[in-house]
């Protein structure tokens, strides 16, 4: 069996068997997937992201404000932890403050949570240190450096490629920004295709971003050199043709799949199979969360 649909059959598995309620010995028989953390072959069933399309990526957001609202999605990313980001819409610091959305205060208190020894961000995303002799703290380079000074200025351009009603449009606006390289935009616009902004986009099922570990994913598939690189149209027609195996081993159920998911599946696989090959082992093992 190709190892990406292996992979996607035994990952849905553990997560049916772990949402029926099943103790946690029965979710999988694979060692590799009972040891370590793995995301779901859909995003949308990842627990931040049903946090985040709940909570914050609403229409009566987006009808509020757009340009809060794309900023305030793009912190959510960054941060990644939904305790925080409640933390921040509770104090009247997110989306829907009566004074506006304050980037400056937000970084603020994201840092004022780390330093009382909580936790304040996910490590899933690489997050540059602020610059040194800076006497700033991470929370306040997320949210103001990155999101207000880097995101703020190229919102123009982006509500005019969400005209487009097309992902790849929107994510090279989001793309030219400080500090947003291609996964980091394909993220955002991931969140923006559960909204009415780019749910219907034309490319939503043909276009993803090129992620580093969803390339090396496709590289060990076809038994190539793990660094070689691709032209987007390439790898999208073959994320496609993978697109089609998945919904084949899956069920016709997964026609939601998005190509982002498919890309999303190569890099999880790339993980496990560096894990089968021992080539090395993903930066999270697996522990239940509560906190959310």
């Amino acid at each position: 069996m190709n190892p990406l649909v292996e992979w996607a059959v035994k990952r849905e598995a553990l997560r049916k068997n772990k949402e029926a309620g099943k103790p946690r010995f029965q979710w999988t028989d694979d060692p590799i997937l009972q040891k370590y953390r793995f995301c779901n072959v859909r995003r949308f069933d990842d627990r931040v992201s049903r946090w985040l399309i709940k909570n914050v990526l609403l229409e009566e957001h987006i009808e509020r404000n757009l340009d809060e609202f794309i900023l305030f999605a793009a912190l959510c990313r960054w941060v990644n932890w939904p305790p925080t980001i409640q933390e921040l819409m509770t104090a009247d610091l997110g989306l829907g403050a009566n004074s506006g959305l304050d980037l400056e205060r937000a970084g603020a208190a994201v840092d004022y949570r780390k330093g009382l020894g909580c936790k304040a961000w996910t490590g899933a995303y690489m997050v540059r240190a602020p610059r040194k002799g800076s006497t700033k703290g991470k929370g306040h380079f997320i949210a103001v450096d990155v999101v207000k000074n880097g995101l703020g200025p190229a919102l123009p351009a982006i509500k005019e490629a969400l005209k487009t009603n097309s992902r790849y449009e929107t994510f090279k606006a989001i793309r030219a920004s400080f500090n947003h390289g291609d996964f980091m935009a394909g993220q955002i616009v991931a969140d923006l295709g559960y909204t009415s902004l780019l749910r219907n986009a034309t490319d939503t099922y043909t276009w993803a971003p090129q992620g580093p570990g969803s390339v090396r994913g496709l590289n060990r598939l076809l038994g190539l050199p793990l660094k070689r690189r691709w032209l987007d149209d390439d790898f999208c027609g073959i994320l496609r043709g993978l697109r089609k195996d998945l919904i084949e081993a899956l069920g016709p159920e997964y026609e939601s799949l998005t190509l982002h998911d498919v890309q999303n599946c190569l890099c999880e696989t790339d993980k496990y199979l560096r894990v089968k090959a021992g080539e090395g082992r993903p930066r999270a093992t697996y522990t239940p969360e509560t906190a959310f």
